[in-house]
């Protein structure tokens, strides 16, 4: 039989905590791990340590929400599309340029919920960079063409 009253209560609470707490571990210990991966993918000049770092990166968000650490998970969201960006760069890769676009639209809207504007402008330019490769061009003119 259950136990019910004041001890069951405070034990669930603390298990919650404990839960929180061991989450936060695990998303710090993926976002460690992506890191070395990245540095070991530099050092190395092998883009499979690239591919495994978006992987971390991608698992640490289950545990850095945007609703319980909003701007971690934007600063995971930057790292993921910066990683792509790398291995787009590094391989040629057009679909990885290609969600590395999709995922500086999601930082970017991020930094936006967030006010950060200097996050957002550090965003703006790399999402631009990534057109740029996945070779997008401005519909309109420059105001200095024209004239």
């Amino acid at each position: 039989m259950a136990r019910r009253g004041p001890d069951n209560r405070r034990e669930m609470a603390d298990l919650q905590i404990q839960l929180k707490d061991t989450d936060r571990e695990l998303g710090q210990l993926n976002w460690d791990l992506a890191h070395e991966l990245i540095t070991l993918a530099d050092q190395s000049k092998d883009s499979a340590p690239l591919i495994q770092a978006v992987e971390a990166l991608r698992s640490a968000t289950r545990y850095f929400t945007f609703e319980d650490a909003p701007r971690d998970h934007a600063m995971i969201q930057k790292a993921i599309a910066d990683t792509l960006l790398k291995l787009g760069q590094t391989t040629g890769d057009r679909d990885a340029l290609t969600t590395a676009r999709d995922a500086y639209r999601c930082a970017i809207t991020l930094a936006s919920l967030l006010s950060d504007e200097e996050l957002r402008e550090s965003l703006r330019i790399s999402y631009k960079a990534t057109l740029d490769l996945l070779g997008y061009r401005p519909t309109k003119p420059s105001l200095f063409r024209v004239a």
